[in-house]
């Protein structure tokens, strides 16, 4: 299995200029990777509430979203959790069946001073669509960005405010020579 992964440091306009883009170039839909309300998806990703922000301070666990062409159906799963207060059902679209799918971890600033990168993933690159998809949103990120380091692409408006930022690869509370220097 052939994967393929980059990221991006992008504030909430970039990367609303750059899921606009996608969204006109390709016939996709979203879908989260977990639900309670059972199978959701929706068709505009550039107007999700939270889009550019981080809400942890971890390069890990903010918001996961699929991205599907139209063609292709998402597959969800049901499951059972527990905690020692509550229980209850959950369904996820990280499905075995789901391999038609890029994964794309949206990221963003952190609490004003830090910024994490998204990153986006094709989990099955040998297959067309995957390819097709990956490398189309690789594409605009990369025209809609104004500088690389280090394998990471910075989009304008996040390189304009990169005084006013720590660029993140891990955790906020990380020393900061693993941050990524942006001169």
């Amino acid at each position: 299995m052939r994967t393929g992964r980059f990221h991006v440091y992008a504030e909430r306009e970039d990367l609303q200029d750059i899921l606009k883009e996608f969204q006109e170039k390709f016939d996709v839909y979203y879908v989260p990777t977990y639900s309670d309300e059972g199978p959701v998806s929706f068709r505009d990703a550039a107007s999700l509430e939270g889009l550019g922000a981080n809400f942890f301070g971890s390069h890990l666990g903010n918001r996961q979203v699929l991205a599907f062409m139209d063609t292709t159906a998402c597959l969800w799963r049901e499951y059972r959790w527990s905690d020692h207060e509550k229980s209850g059902t959950r369904h996820t679209s990280l499905c075995e069946g789901n391999t038609e799918r890029i994964d794309i971890d949206l990221n963003g600033v952190y609490q004003g001073k830090a910024i994490f990168p998204t990153q986006i993933a094709a989990m099955h690159y040998e297959n067309e669509t995957v390819k097709r998809l990956y490398d189309g949103l690789k594409g605009i990120v990369r025209r809609q960005s104004v500088k690389t380091g280090n394998g990471y692409f910075i989009c304008r408006r996040a390189y304009e405010n990169r005084e006013n930022y720590r660029f993140c690869t891990i955790d906020i509370k990380s020393p900061e020579e693993y941050d990524l220097k942006v001169e």
